[in-house]
């Protein structure tokens, strides 16, 4: 996945999948094209975001 595809699920609210898990980007660093995923979870107290680059992303 390109980082402007990652920023568009970003904006869409749209899950990515990152290691066989799904995740939300929630946040995006143009400068060092990273983005930040939370796991999907009923439980946000216990995900700690990640933050990964988007070709690792699908």
């Amino acid at each position: 996945m390109t980082f402007e595809e990652a920023v568009k699920h970003e904006n869409n609210n749209k899950t990515v999948n990152y290691n066989n898990s799904k995740y939300y980007v929630i946040g995006h660093n143009k400068l060092t094209q990273t983005v930040t995923i939370r796991e999907l979870s009923g439980n946000l107290l216990f995900t700690v975001p990640v933050d990964v680059k988007a070709e690792e992303l699908s």
